[in-house]
């Protein structure tokens, strides 16, 4: 992998050196931000999922629809992190009581898993779509490993031993987006095979729609890496005009 980074043209990369990239994003990332502190790391992450959340946004609106009160609460918490405004021990009630929705919602039972009176507050009067539950599990994950960080209570044994912020939101919003883009692009698959995946993903690897996301998020890690971190209010303000994907795809990628 010597012969690649994070900021790496990937718009200039032809197969296979494309799908290594992608492959091994996590590590290249953690190569950029070796030595990092938590609040770049989170940035970076905040960032990317901003896209994500206003391309989710986008396509919501279209159906006279909007995020929950439970996912706004998640983003803001975390930039008034960022900010310095709350540490992680005001939020970890919040953060422990959200995954534990998340949770209810993906294997669990709402009615018998979820805090009864957290899940009517943050999330009663939503009908959540699938890629809302994806940003609402970024977002928890995001807040949880802050609150475990700081030696703060978790109710959940898998962030108990967490040392670090990783890329594990980043590089999944990239995997979860290059199945959907195959289906938006209406790249072809020679049949349903399994085996035919990879050279869908080949394909997809080279399409203008596709070389920009990955532009996007490489811009995205480089202004953590660089930013002065002082007015994270305007960066925060700037972020809400700024996409994952462009506009005329945000409804169909929730009908995905």
């Amino acid at each position: 992998m010597g012969e690649y980074s994070l900021n790496t043209d990937f718009s200039s990369l032809q197969e296979p050196q494309a799908g290594e990239w992608i492959l091994h994003f996590s590590k290249l990332a953690e190569e950029a931000f070796e030595d990092v502190d938590s609040r770049r790391r989170v940035l970076a992450n905040l960032l990317v999922l901003e896209r994500f959340i206003n391309t989710l946004r986008q396509g919501l609106a279209a159906n006279k629809a909007k995020i929950s009160k439970g996912l706004e609460e998640a983003r803001r918490l975390l930039w008034d992190y960022l900010n310095g405004y709350v540490e992680p021990d005001a939020f970890q009630d919040f953060a422990n009581n959200y995954y534990a929705c998340l949770y209810a919602l993906n294997v669990g039972d709402v009615d018998i898993d979820a805090p009864k009176e957290f899940y009517t507050e943050y999330f009663g009067d939503s009908n959540l779509e699938s890629y809302e539950r994806i940003a609402i599990e970024y977002s928890s994950i995001l807040l949880i490993e802050l609150v475990s960080l700081a030696g703060g209570r978790i109710d959940f044994d898998d962030f108990k031993d967490c040392t670090k912020i990783d890329f594990y939101v980043v590089d999944n919003i990239i995997h979860l987006l290059k199945d959907a883009c195959i289906e938006l692009t209406h790249t072809p698959r020679p049949s349903s095979s399994a085996s035919n995946q990879p050279k869908a993903e080949q394909q997809l690897h080279c399409t203008p729609l596709f070389r920009e996301l990955i532009k996007h998020i490489q811009d995205d890690l480089q202004l953590a890496l660089t930013d002065n971190m002082v007015d994270l209010f305007a960066l925060k303000q700037a972020y809400t005009h700024h996409t994952i994907l462009p506009q005329e795809y945000a409804q169909k990628l929730l009908e995905y």
